[in-house]
């Protein structure tokens, strides 16, 4: 892969047009200490199909990779290699503290840190969902994308709360964090009866270590005890830095989400 091809693409897609998201004033939360930054933008053929339902899909990091999202996908859709989706953005000011689901306590690491990941979920689902649902056409098919700390979150909420979200997108997922919790949660619940139905995408880069081990350890065991019903997808690029890994996955994501979505119809 060619670094600087994505360096230009996602320099692009930052740019093209700072319009093609609003903010969304919401009411100060109950049930997060600090309301995160909320940003929409919606579908090209909104205004013009009042008929028409969108899925939603949730992005962290909404102000840093929102517009990138929304290129690769308008791109895409243009090209009938996806579907049209409404793109909520979701920025917090204390990303550790509301993206990692547990406290680290590992010197290493940032010891305290984290630990709001549940918190963040409640306000997504009881607070944020319901207005975006209230005050927009969506259908019940929602998708959550984050990177890094974000990822851990994807991965925490992936098993966690398995029907909130019908497609998962979790690039270079931090699950080293802390006790490494969250991987060991995720593998007993791919592992357990249950049925893990939905849509799973992962990816890694060039990081090495602790990161990749664990990281390996996880997806493995997912793809090797995976029910029928997880529609789940891998992406190693080996050449590519940690900060580049959710730029250079985000087509293969899209691409194998559009074809979830067709072949299930879920949308």
């Amino acid at each position: 892969m060619n670094k600087l091809f994505f360096v230009i693409l996602a320099f692009i897609s930052a740019n093209v047009s700072a319009s093609n998201f609003l903010n969304l004033e919401l009411p100060q939360s109950r049930l997060v200490t600090e309301t995160p930054k909320i940003t929409i933008a919606l579908p090209a053929s909104y205004k013009a199909d009042k008929t028409k339902r969108y899925p939603v899909m949730y992005v962290l990091d909404g102000e840093l990779n929102g517009e990138l999202v929304y290129g690769v996908l308008d791109r895409l859709h243009a090209s009938k290699g996806a579907n049209e989706h409404i793109i909520v953005g979701i920025s917090s000011a204390d990303r550790l503290r509301d993206f990692a689901p547990t406290v680290n306590k590992d010197p290493r690491g940032p010891v305290g840190a984290g630990g709001g990941a549940d918190k963040l979920l409640d306000f997504i689902q009881k607070e944020l969902m319901t207005t975006i649902n209230a005050q927009y056409r969506t259908s019940n098919h929602n998708v959550i994308a984050g990177h890094s700390i974000a990822g851990l979150f994807v991965m925490h909420t992936f098993h966690t709360r398995p029907t909130l979200f019908q497609a998962h997108m979790a690039f270079s997922p931090a699950v080293w964090w802390a006790a490494r919790e969250t991987a060991q949660a995720a593998k007993k619940y791919v592992l357990s009866d249950d049925d893990v139905g939905t849509f799973l995408y992962m990816n890694i880069g060039s990081e090495g270590g602790e990161m990749r081990q664990v990281y390996d350890d996880l997806s493995q065991t997912i793809l090797r005890n995976r029910s029928t019903d997880l529609s789940l997808h891998l992406n190693s690029f080996d050449s590519e830095d940690h900060d580049f890994t959710m730029v250079a996955g985000l087509y293969h994501a899209l691409k194998a989400l559009h074809g979830y979505q067709q072949s299930t119809q879920k949308l």
